[in-house]
């Protein structure tokens, strides 16, 4: 074997092998976000479902106090939320009745995010009073009162990004494709403020 015919066998190995890693490199990418997603995903759907059912059998009007978002699902029982927007952590919590005083936060739960993932935690009622309910009713046709609106980093951990990046997707999430918009509207389904004129 000449010389000429080793270092050509080694050229050939070196470039299969860097194929390779570029390869493997890729699928292992690819695979990252992949788990990232789904696992981003599940912890949203989690939070919806959880968000979702306690509002449609509230008992009563859900009521903002604080930036708490309280939820009275019985007379003595209130589910309440809370994100902090300054490290973006979403927090969950009970008490009594609705007019009871707060939990302080170290007594909330969190959910499992990665720290800064839930860029926008937003809730708005859609009828704030009875007379708004009607007109938008007789207009619309529409039972909606509630929606709720997460802004996520979607397909990549907040942690893993550089401090540009974070610079750049905390002032302005909607430029970034990366970030997603999770929604839903709530009809409630029990007979309550809401449904007692149409029912």
């Amino acid at each position: 074997m000449t010389m000429v015919e080793l270092m050509f066998a080694l050229s050939i190995f070196a470039l299969l092998s860097v194929s390779l890693y570029q390869v493997l490199k890729s699928v292992r990418t690819s695979f990252t976000h992949s788990q990232n997603k789904l696992d981003i995903l599940q912890a949203t759907r989690i939070i919806m479902s959880g968000i979702r059912n306690e509002l449609r059998n509230a008992i009563d009007k859900p009521q903002v106090f604080n930036d708490r978002l309280n939820i009275p699902v019985a007379a003595d029982s209130t589910i309440q939320y809370y994100f902090d927007e300054e490290n973006r952590r979403l927090y969950r919590g009970s008490k009594g009745a609705i007019n009871d005083p707060d939990p302080s936060v170290s007594d909330l739960r969190q959910f499992l995010f990665d720290d800064g993932q839930i860029l926008a935690f937003e809730y708005d009622s859609s009828y704030r009073d009875s007379n708004s309910f009607v007109e938008s009713e007789l207009a619309l046709n529409s039972k909606v009162w509630f929606k709720v609106n997460m802004k996520i980093l979607y397909s990549v951990k907040y942690d893993k990004l550089t401090e540009e990046e974070k610079v750049s997707i905390t002032q302005d999430p909607d430029s970034d494709p990366r970030v997603k918009s999770f929604f839903m509207m709530i009809t409630p389904r029990k007979v309550n403020w809401l449904l007692q004129a149409t029912q």
